[in-house]
């Protein structure tokens, strides 16, 4: 028998040595940092109002009492702080965990747009990178005893919302929608992936009296907008 070099990624035995694959890529939080739910705003595609149904739950959530926080995911095109008319940089502690800032409603935010030099610059990263920033906005962030969070997603269900869903441990999510029948095909797409993986919690439609949820065949019902 020859000897072992460790790299299991090349060998075919199944010796007592072997290593195992790698199949949990959640993110760890900070060791300080709590948080007890988090649900993810999803969407097929852009532009359908995502980032308000996050603000606006937010602030709802921050209304009842809860110590509400946002987790910016949509890199490439963030707007959660315009909704809030924040506009302060983001700091770090001595550890060079992110301070997140707070709205006026007590709301706690992390974003990209609170860290470029200019908040108008464009983000044109590729998918690894953008991946990365989000897990660090997750665990590399001071979350302190957050009763929910909200997620605002990068629409689509490509890689980087993929590495998203596998790299913070939502609970839920919600999903926005227009009534457009181009924008449902793709929700049908995003729907059938996501439902494999967490519970929906609410399907959401704008410019339209109903939405009727015919995208699943076990999915027999009418919700208000």
């Amino acid at each position: 028998m020859s000897e072992c070099s460790h790299d299991c990624s090349s060998c075919s035995s199944n010796c007592s040595s072997r290593t195992q694959e790698k199949t949990d890529f959640l993110e760890p939080l900070y060791r300080e940092s709590k948080v007890k739910k988090v649900i993810g705003i999803v969407s097929g595609k852009g532009g359908v109002g995502k980032s308000m149904t996050t603000s606006l739950l937010g602030v709802a959530a921050m209304r009842k009492g809860l110590h509400t926080a946002i987790l910016d995911a949509d890199v490439t095109g963030p707007s959660i702080p315009q909704a809030f008319g924040l506009h302060e940089r983001l700091l770090g502690n001595a550890e060079g965990i992110i301070l997140p800032a707070m709205t006026n409603f007590g709301i706690e935010v992390v974003s990209l747009n609170l860290m470029l030099e200019e908040e108008t610059q464009p983000v044109i990263w590729r998918g690894p990178v953008v991946a990365d920033v989000v897990k660090q906005f997750w665990g590399k962030t001071l979350w302190k005893d957050i009763d929910v969070m909200f997620v605002d997603m990068p629409p689509g269900t490509g890689e980087v919302p993929l590495t998203v869903f596998q790299s913070i441990p939502l609970d839920g999510i919600v999903v926005v929608a227009t009534p457009q029948e181009l924008g449902n095909s793709v929700l049908i797409n995003a729907i059938c992936r996501k439902r494999k993986l967490l519970h929906i919690y609410h399907i959401i439609s704008f410019l339209h009296k109903f939405f009727r949820c015919i995208l699943l065949v076990d999915c027999k019902m009418k919700l208000d907008t």
